[in-house]
C-alpha cells in the first residue's frame, strides 16, 4: 500500500481539479483531501483557512512536478501586464520558485522566466532546502494572536456562543502534516487558554439561565 504524503496545498478548487486531471492522464496515483474549516477563530485570514491537499507517493514528487510544468503552457504575450509578479523583486521571484507548491504552475513558470531575464536560475538544491524548512516548520504549533484570545474571553464573559466557538477551535483544531499524521494547530498554552475560556463561557451561560429562570418566576 502506497504511503501518500502532501505534495501540494491549494486554495482554489478549480486549480486542484485541473491538476488532478493532468496527474490522472499521466497515470500518477494521487489522493486529494479538503481541509476546509467552517470556523475562523481570528475573524480574519489565518493559516488554518481552507486548503485542498494533493497527496502523492513521495517517489512520484519529482515526476509530478515535471508533468505539471510541461502540461501548463506559458505564453508570455497572454500574461496580463498587471500581473503581480511583474512588480516582484528578485528575492520575491526566487521565493515563488522555491515555494512552487503554493503557486499555480503558470506563476512559477513566469517567475522563472522573469528571473532568466536577469540571468538568474534557482538551483534544485535551494528548492529542496526551502521545502525541508517548511516541512520542519509544519511540525511546530502556532501561537494564537492576542486579539483572538481577548475576543474569546470577552465573548465568553458576555455569554456569547462565539466565545465558546473560539474556545473549542483553540482546543481541537488540527492540521495534517506532510507525513500524513495530524497534529494540533495551537500550542499547549493556547489550548489551555481555550479550556479556560470554555469554563468561563459555561459558568456565564449557567448563571444566565438561572437569572432568567428566577426573573421569570418573579413575574
Amino acid at each position: 500500500m502506497r504511503d501518500f504524503k502532501t505534495f501540494m496545498s491549494l486554495t482554489d478548487s478549480r486549480i486542484a481539479e485541473e491538476f488532478s486531471v493532468i496527474l490522472e492522464a499521466h497515470k500518477i496515483p494521487f489522493k486529494t483531501q479538503d481541509t476546509a474549516k467552517d470556523f475562523d477563530a481570528s475573524f480574519a485570514n489565518n493559516e488554518a483557512k481552507q486548503s485542498i491537499l494533493i497527496m502523492l507517493d513521495p517517489n512520484d514528487f519529482e515526476k509530478a512536478s515535471s508533468v505539471l510544468e510541461q502540461n501548463i503552457a506559458l505564453n508570455i504575450n497572454e500574461i496580463d501586464s498587471q500581473h503581480p509578479l511583474f512588480s516582484f523583486s528578485t528575492e520575491e521571484l526566487k521565493d515563488v520558485v522555491k515555494n512552487y507548491d503554493e503557486w499555480h504552475p503558470i506563476d512559477v513558470k513566469l517567475a522563472k522566466y522573469l528571473l532568466k531575464q536577469q540571468n538568474i536560475v534557482v538551483e534544485p538544491k535551494e528548492i529542496q532546502t526551502q521545502q525541508h524548512v517548511k516541512e520542519l516548520k509544519s511540525f511546530h504549533p502556532e501561537k494564537s494572536s492576542t486579539t483572538t484570545l481577548l475576543l474569546g474571553y470577552i465573548f465568553c464573559m458576555i455569554g456569547g456562543f462565539a466565545g465558546i466557538g473560539i474556545a473549542l477551535f483553540l482546543m481541537t483544531a488540527t492540521r495534517k502534516l506532510p507525513d500524513g499524521t495530524k497534529k494540533y494547530i495551537y500550542s499547549d498554552s493556547d489550548r489551555k487558554q481555550g479550556l479556560y475560556m470554555l469554563l468561563v463561557g459555561g459558568i456565564v451561560f449557567i448563571f444566565t439561565l438561572l437569572y432568567l429562570e428566577f426573573d421569570f418566576n418573579e413575574l
